[in-house]
């Protein structure tokens, strides 16, 4: 069995202590999965990546994909209001290119689980569901108390262990629309899992939900919608760093327009996305780290 995981970034310091977060992120899931896809979208310099390469141990299984501005823009058809990272389409370019058994999308906030809690996990997961899984929270603030008042990036494990002893699961259930059956658990795009041949038929990401919200209510839908089971687990237990606001950017302002729930969930049938979901017809370089 092998496992993969999907981030999309932007090197934007969104939230704040974006670097902080993304170290933290990367070198556990690094260390988790046997295979770990990370595509920049959109930096307005250089990669998030190499602004934190130092602080990470590398192991040969982390795919770096760099989608420039120029190259943004023509993929959202140089509309002025697709979300600045676009996490359909960031997210499609990754799950195409996944090699996996099991993939996972998850987010740059993210201290990934225990490898071990993940493979029993999977073990004991149906093929023919799509599964979230419920984040816990820290604070940045407790990671330092724990590290003596600074960051201690290679010391994540030991972290990770104080956490998950001093955690309870997170049973935070939530709706956006009326009529969304389907989001189940509050930020449930913070974890989505699923076997890759639910992930190639739905087709990824709904690829004309190129504005921020409601694309990870919509692929659990779309999951449905083709015939698969959609349930809400509680472990094995992973952390989520608190940055304040979330809303893909919209709370704060950096993206001004929203996807349509009533098209994103209401409306969603079977995925729309064309044979060609992820760019698969364009030949898009990485480098392995």
């Amino acid at each position: 069995m092998k496992t993969t995981a999907v981030i999309v970034s932007r090197n934007d310091n969104y939230g704040g202590n974006l670097i902080e977060r993304s170290t933290y992120c990367l070198q556990s899931s690094i260390d988790t999965y046997d295979e770990v896809i990370y595509v920049d979208w959109n930096s307005p310099t250089q990669s998030l990546l190499w602004d934190i390469q130092n602080n990470i141990k590398f192991k040969g299984n982390l795919k770096h994909i760099v989608i420039p501005p120029d190259a943004a823009q023509h993929l959202t058809n140089y509309d002025p209001h697709a979300q600045v990272c676009c996490e359909a389409l960031g997210r499609n370019i990754g799950l195409r290119r996944a090699t996996g058994d099991w993939i996972i999308s998850t987010n740059i906030d993210i201290i990934a689980p225990r490898k071990q809690d993940i493979e029993n996990t999977i073990n004991s997961l149906n093929e023919n569901t799509f599964y979230t899984i419920s984040r816990r929270e820290v604070e940045l603030s407790t990671i330092k108390e724990f590290h003596g008042g600074e960051l201690k990036y290679n010391q994540y494990s030991d972290l990770r262990e104080f956490l998950i002893s001093n955690s309870e699961e997170r049973h935070f259930d939530e709706t956006t629309v009326k009529g969304d059956d389907y989001s189940i658990i509050n930020c449930c795009g913070d974890y989505q899992i699923a076997h890759h041949n639910v992930w190639n038929t739905i087709r990824g990401m709904e690829e004309d939900l190129i504005y921020s919200l409601y694309t990870d209510t919509n692929v659990q839908k779309k999951a449905v919608m083709h015939g698969f089971g959609l349930k809400a687990i509680y472990n094995p237990a992973f952390f989520h760093i608190n940055h304040g606001r979330g809303g893909g950017g919209f709370l704060d302002g950096i993206n001004r327009v929203t996807n349509d729930p009533r098209r994103a969930i209401l409306g969603q049938k079977e995925t729309r996305n064309p044979d060609t979901w992820g760019f698969s017809d364009i030949d898009i370089e990485f480098e392995t780290l």
